[in-house]
């Protein structure tokens, strides 16, 4: 069990290849003091149970309250996730993504493919959802995966084949859950709504400035296995 503040897929991918089983994340930014130390008791009393680990673990975090003072109590996390690394659903994840995103570059020359896919991107917010975000934040467009692939498959505008592999790489991403919980109106970030955040994110840009933007920092999603294991830049030529 490894608990982070943040996870894309490609980061959890790397995790899985790393040994890491097990992945206790938020998929935004957390507030500090962040994950309580009273999980260490929950881990600890469920080692042979790993579904009840994760429940327990997500319910700690979920209903601790600090104490701000005059800014009254607040949460950790606006959601927070365990996730199973187990290498085989990787694989699963892999590559249902793969045949989602080899498709979408097959079909982008369709009469208004590229448009949809983009309207669909854009209806799912990125991960930066508090006040104080600058435009230039690498996480914009990084969106929650399950919500952008159930948003596809339930797209009637799309062909069958399209509905379908987005329909399959909600299911494949969605097995990793363990355990998940939000909040659909977080107090500290503005009352932003964290409703669809379940899962982890993927990078999704819509406009060419949000790929990479930090990239002359060195931050950069679009140089890892992942993103090249799945064929990402076929998504990403279409989206931006």
């Amino acid at each position: 069990m490894r608990p982070l503040v943040y996870y894309p897929m490609g980061f959890a991918d790397a995790l899985s290849k790393a040994g890491v089983r097990y992945l206790a994340a938020s998929p935004e930014t957390m507030l500090a003091p962040g994950v309580p130390s009273d999980v260490a008791h929950v881990i600890a009393s469920h080692e042979d149970d790993p579904k009840a680990m994760a429940k327990g673990v997500v319910g700690e975090v979920m209903r601790t309250k600090y104490d701000a003072g005059d800014f009254g109590g607040f949460g950790p996390a606006a959601a927070f996730d365990v996730l199973d690394l187990d290498p085989a659903k990787m694989r699963a994840a892999e590559a249902s993504i793969k045949r989602l995103n080899d498709d979408v570059g097959e079909q982008a020359g369709a009469t208004g493919v590229r448009g949809i896919l983009r309207e669909d991107a854009r209806a799912i917010q990125g991960m930066v959802r508090f006040p104080e975000a600058s435009k230039d934040m690498p996480w914009r467009a990084d969106r929650p995966a399950i919500a952008f692939y159930d948003t596809l498959a339930g797209d009637g505008r799309l062909d069958a084949r399209l509905r379908n592999d987005a329909g399959a790489a909600a299911d494949a991403v969605a097995s990793l859950v363990l355990a998940h919980r939000e909040s659909g109106e977080f107090a500290p970030f503005g009352g932003a709504d964290y409703s669809d955040a379940a899962g982890p994110t993927i990078h999704l840009p819509t406009t060419r400035n949000q790929i990479d933007p930090w990239a002359s920092g060195g931050v950069v999603e679009t140089k890892n296995d992942f993103y090249d294991n799945v064929d990402e830049a076929e998504m990403t030529r279409v989206l931006a």
